[in-house]
Formats: C-alpha cells, sequence, structure tokens
C-alpha cells in the first residue's frame, strides 16, 4: 500500500531492560508501526486469497449479508491500514517539513495521492478487461504493475545511477502506463481510452483519506485538540451525508463519496494522525510507560465512542457496524482494535526489545505498497505461464476443497511477505 502513505520515520537503540519504562531517545524508531503494519499486509494477502477458496467458513470472510449489522476480522484489515496511514502521517510530514519548506511538502503530497488514485483506477478496470484487446488480460495487468514499479521504485542515494537514469526510469514506467491505457480494452462501449472510473479500488480509498487527513495534519500540526475535533466533524460529515445533507451535489459525489470517502474514512486515518503526533519527540507524552498509558486509555476511548454510536441503531442504519458502508461504529472498533495490537507489539519490541521472528514483519512494513502488489503479480505470472503450456492453473484448483485452499492462504500470504522483506533487504522499495 503505501501508503505510506507507508512510512514510520523515528528510531534508535532500544533501552536497557532495567530503564524499559524511562523515556525513549530522540529521534527513534518505533519498530512496532512497521511490524504492526506487516502482519496486516500479512493478514490482507491471507483473508484476499481464502475468499476464493470454497467452503470457507464465514467467520474467515466479511460480514455475511454485505450490509448486516457486525463484523468479522476480515471486516478489520482495511481500516486498520487506514488507521496506521494515520499514524505514520505526523512522522513522516513533520520529517519532510523539518527540511525544507511547507510548498515541497504539498506537492509531495498530492504527488502521492495522484499516484494512489491512478494505480487504483487501473486495478480496479483490471477486474472488468476483455480478452478481445490486443494483449491479454493477465498479460496487460502484469505490465501494469511492472510499470507501476518503473514509476514508483525508490532508487537508493548509494545507487551509481545518475540523475538522467533515473528520470529515465520513471518516464519510462509513465510512458508504459500510458501505452497500457490506450491499449486497455473493457465491456463498455468502445473509445480511445476505454479505463472507467467506477470507483477507485482499495489504493484510491487510502489515497482520498490520506489526503484528508493531511490537510486537518498540516493545518493543526501537533495539536491534539485540534486534531481530535476534525476527527468529530469528519464523522459528523458522513452523518449528514447519511441523512441527505449532500444529495443535491452530483458533481461532487459522481466522483467520491462525501460521507464515507471524505467522512468516515479520513476520520479515521486522523484519528490515527492523532496517535501518530503522541509518538513525535516534540509531543507533552514522553517515556514508554506515559505513551502505553495514553494508548491505552485513547483505545478505551474510541470503543466506548464506537459503543455509543452503535447503541443507536435501531434509530437509523448509520450507526450500524459495517465496512461497505462506513459506518462510524466500525471505523471506531476498528482504530480501538488496531490500538491494542499497537500497545502489545510497542511493549514486545519497543519497550522490552524482544526482535526475534519479526524481521519479515518489519521490512514487509516498511515496503507495504510491493506486498499489496505482488500477489496479483504472482496470480497473473501464474495464469501466464498455465495458459502457456495449455494447462489448468493448479494454484486455483487447490482452492476447490477448504483445507488445501486454507493451507495455500497461508503459505502465499507468507510468501508475498517475505518477498516484499526480501526485496527491502535489498533496498528494492516501492514508495507513493
Amino acid at each position: 500500500m503505501s501508503a505510506t502513505v507507508m512510512e514510520a520515520e523515528v528510531a534508535a537503540p532500544q533501552p536497557p531492560r532495567d530503564t524499559a519504562l524511562a523515556a525513549p531517545p530522540a529521534g527513534e524508531r518505533i519498530r512496532s508501526i512497521d511490524v504492526v503494519r506487516g502482519l496486516n499486509i500479512l493478514v490482507m494477502i491471507f483473508v484476499n486469497d481464502l475468499a476464493g477458496v470454497t467452503g470457507a467458513p464465514g467467520w474467515m470472510k466479511h460480514i455475511q449479508p454485505p450490509h448486516a449489522d457486525g463484523m468479522t476480522f476480515v471486516d478489520v484489515v482495511f481500516p486498520a491500514f487506514l488507521f496506521i496511514v494515520g499514524l505514520s502521517i505526523p512522522i513522516a510530514l513533520e520529517k519532510r517539513l523539518a527540511r525544507g519548506a511547507l510548498g515541497g511538502t504539498l506537492r509531495h503530497v498530492g504527488a502521492r495521492v495522484l499516484g494512489l488514485l491512478v494505480l487504483g483506477v487501473f486495478m480496479v478496470n483490471a477486474e472488468d478487461i476483455s480478452s478481445a484487446g490486443v494483449l491479454s488480460p493477465h498479460l496487460w495487468t502484469l505490465l501494469v504493475y511492472l510499470s507501476a514499479c518503473a514509476v514508483w521504485v525508490a532508487i537508493p542515494a548509494e545507487a551509481t545511477l545518475g540523475a538522467r537514469a533515473r528520470l529515465a526510469i520513471r518516464l519510462g514506467g509513465v510512458a508504459a502506463l500510458t501505452a497500457l491505457a490506450l491499449l486497455f480494452r473493457g465491456s463498455g462501449p468502445p473509445g480511445l481510452i476505454e479505463l472507467e472510473h467506477s470507483w477507485w479500488g482499495i489504493l484510491g480509498l487510502i489515497g482520498w483519506a490520506y489526503l484528508v487527513a493531511s490537510g486537518f495534519y498540516l493545518l493543526f500540526r501537533g495539536n491534539l485538540p485540534a486534531l481530535l475535533g476534525g476527527v468529530v466533524l469528519l464523522y459528523g460529515l458522513f452523518i449528514a451525508d447519511a441523512a441527505g445533507a449532500f444529495n443535491g451535489l452530483t458533481w461532487i459525489t459522481h466522483w467520491v463519496a462525501i460521507g464515507s470517502m471524505l467522512g468516515s474514512h479520513a476520520a479515521l486515518t486522523l484519528s490515527g494522525a492523532v496517535f501518530g503526533a503522541v509518538l513525535l519527540p516534540t509531543s507533552g507524552v514522553q517515556g514508554h510507560a506515559a505513551r502505553i498509558r495514553w494508548a491505552i486509555g485513547y483505545g478505551l476511548f474510541l470503543a466506548a465512542a464506537a459503543w455509543l454510536l452503535h447503541s443507536a441503531a435501531d434509530v437509523h442504519k448509520m450507526f450500524i457496524v459495517n465496512k461497505i458502508a462506513a459506518t462510524p461504529a466500525w471505523c471506531l472498533y476498528s482504530a480501538a482494535i488496531t490500538m491494542g495490537f499497537w500497545v502489545v507489539f510497542y511493549w514486545l519490541l519497543d519497550v522490552r526489545g524482544h526482535t526475534r521472528g519479526t524481521t519479515m514483519l518489519e521490512r514487509a512494513g516498511q515496503n507495504a505498497l510491493l506486498a499489496y502488489i505482488l500477489a496479483p503479480i504472482a496470480y497473473d505470472a501464474m495464469d501466464l505461464v498455465a495458459g502457456a503450456v495449455g494447462a489448468k492453473n493448479p494454484f486455483w484448483t487447490m482452492g476447490a476443497s477448504f483445507w488445501p485452499g486454507f493451507a495455500r492462504a497461508i503459505v502465499f500470504a507468507v510468501l508475498m511477505t517475505w518477498g516484499a522483506a526480501w526485496a527491502r533487504k535489498r533496498k528494492f522499495v516501492l514508495k507513493l
């Protein structure tokens, strides 16, 4: 994913055991952010793959029916990522602001959002591609992801490539994506460019939420009351939209869902930014013990707010817990759950210094966008190979029954996460 949009730039040596709850060194990297993000990516790949497995139990899928009042652990995966995106915003933007002017930071945020929206549209259209095009659907999709890698690869500063070579790689990726947009053939009416905006895709949803949350953060910086006020305001935007306040704004709602994308999704992301601001070296909350107390209290506050809103579910469906509708109660419960996981990992990794078995998750968390697109890259590559030899893809055959499919999903998720971690170790990182 990226976002992030996908970085947590705070680190340093672990404190000695006898001072584990003392104040952490200024500028330390908070490993738990990367590890929780990596775990989130691992689970995301697992549940996405398991969704196509026959006989998977209901608790391993999104809540059914889709508009029911409730949630499974699968329904927490995406909002958890949004919360972590927000958690990284203050850390990443303050680092960038310390290096230069506000204008450069705004351009960075805008470029990142544009990249997420563009890639999101390509991914959505890949689900509706016609086989009548010049390129086969699997080849077209695979080339989209490889071109995206060229556009958004973060070439290390120590690489021997000069400025012209770096620019050529990015421009080559942009040219390839442009050509692929022209070559795309969908199921709609013919045209020069048949890519359509039906919705923005997961990456696009992240992009809109990141834009709004970053805007609020840049406006108020470390002012926690103002940031919390922004969270309340954005949830209020969802409620107003559900009540019909924006029904006449079709020129906006055709492109973006005000209540969910600009409202509750953005509120969820901004609620992560609130705690990200707490973790800054300039915050008034310093020391491991203080951070943990604040995190637990904040998590309980989020859960209580969710419970209070859900208690009005009989009054209006906007108060139910539901992922598809992006209701505030769903967002708040998901944020509270994510906060709880972070506390556990923060205690283990950043306070107690336990690192065994977490390196893969940490590195994958630092390379989240690549981890996210590795799965479709693998799917299309396997399908291309199977098609070339005229055989059925055995990967999909395994999903015809539950236990082979379940084992497949676990192995596949671990391999994709390991692949992103391996690439990160070798300094191949995608950054939006």
